[in-house]
């Protein structure tokens, strides 16, 4: 069994060139599934991402002094928020770094289309990779999968005992952060339209906004901008204590096939991050002969947005959970 596995590190450490939730949603995601853990559970976790080959440099070096004085529970969470942010960190620094970088793995899209001209013109043209099922390991496909077949691939590895344990580390850190990616409604679709977006609109990074950088950015910091350990993990604590949240996540952890994830990222984002309001506008935009504008998106939509980005980080949450029980269980 090692030989494939070792033949698969070396894949995935060669070098190639979307953010989700920015570091605060990520890390509140793996503070929130650190608390659905028992502490046996969590320390089984850790065991197995400290074999991480970038655990010394991404991890442990990174520590802060006040969470290295504290005791093992905040070490162990610490850890779990840093596991949540990895596959961002190594989109940058130095070549050891980048060199586990995967830009594909981050999302997948499917297609959704601005209007029924735009549909029926590009029948058979779209060409994305949404497989569900990851290829063979050990081969180039590998490096271009998307999302969804990170996560089943991340979750084999890490439940596999035989494998070799640096393989079995860097997809355990793959599979915190795919969880959560596969939850923004961003990372599971794109938009295409004849004018604006005839190649997509590259999970709405392509639509500028005046409340910020594009729609992708927009939804990405519905969780905030506080990644502080300690303002993460506070608010975390206050979730968990919330019977509504309580409520959700559970129904969630109910169903851990990252298909229905992936479709239900999809519907919200039909719905939600690409609803009437801002569809309207960009007809407008897509029928006008004048260079789009950033578009002003109203109270009522941010506050829609912000509601359905803490849904989906509490169902990400309590799925990764039970996804990680599953994985250190004897």
């Amino acid at each position: 069994m090692r030989a494939p596995i070792v033949s698969l590190l070396v894949c995935l450490v060669a070098v190639s060139p979307a953010g989700a939730w920015n570091a605060t949603g990520h890390k509140l995601i793996s503070s929130l599934a650190f608390r659905q853990l028992s502490a046996a559970d969590q320390g089984r976790v850790v065991a197995i991402l400290k074999r991480h080959p970038r655990f010394t440099p991404d991890f442990a070096d990174e520590m802060p002094p006040e969470v290295k004085a504290g005791d093992e529970a905040m070490q162990n969470e610490w850890l779990f928020q840093q596991a949540g942010i990895w596959a961002d960190i190594v989109r940058g620094g130095p070549p050891e770094r980048t060199a586990f970088h995967r830009p594909t793995w981050h999302y997948v899209d499917l297609p959704h289309f601005l209007n029924d001209t735009t549909r029926a013109d590009l029948d058979g043209q779209i060409k994305e990779n949404v497989a569900l099922d990851p290829p063979p390991t050990a081969t180039p496909e590998l490096q271009e999968m998307n999302v969804t077949q990170t996560i089943r691939l991340a979750r084999r590895l890490a439940a596999d005992k035989q494998a070799a344990p640096e393989a079995r580390a860097l997809m355990l850190a793959w599979l915190f952060h795919a969880v959560g990616d596969l939850h923004q409604p961003c990372h599971s679709t794109q938009l295409y339209s004849n004018r604006l977006f005839p190649e997509g609109d590259q999970g709405a990074n392509k639509i500028k906004l005046v409340q910020s950088f594009n729609l992708h950015a927009l939804w990405d910091g519905f969780l905030g901008q506080d990644a502080e350990f300690r303002a993460v993990r506070n608010r975390a604590i206050a979730m968990s204590a919330d019977a509504k949240w309580m409520k959700l996540g559970q129904e969630a952890a109910a169903d851990l096939d990252a298909k229905s994830w992936r479709d239900e990222s999809h519907l919200v984002a039909v719905t939600v991050v690409y609803d009437a309001e801002l569809m309207i506008a960009l007809r407008k935009v897509e029928a006008s002969a004048d260079p789009p504008e950033p578009l002003t998106l109203s109270e009522d939509y941010l506050r829609m947005g912000g509601r359905n980005a803490e849904r989906r980080v509490v169902q990400a949450s309590y799925r990764l959970a039970a996804v990680l029980k599953a994985i250190v269980a004897d």
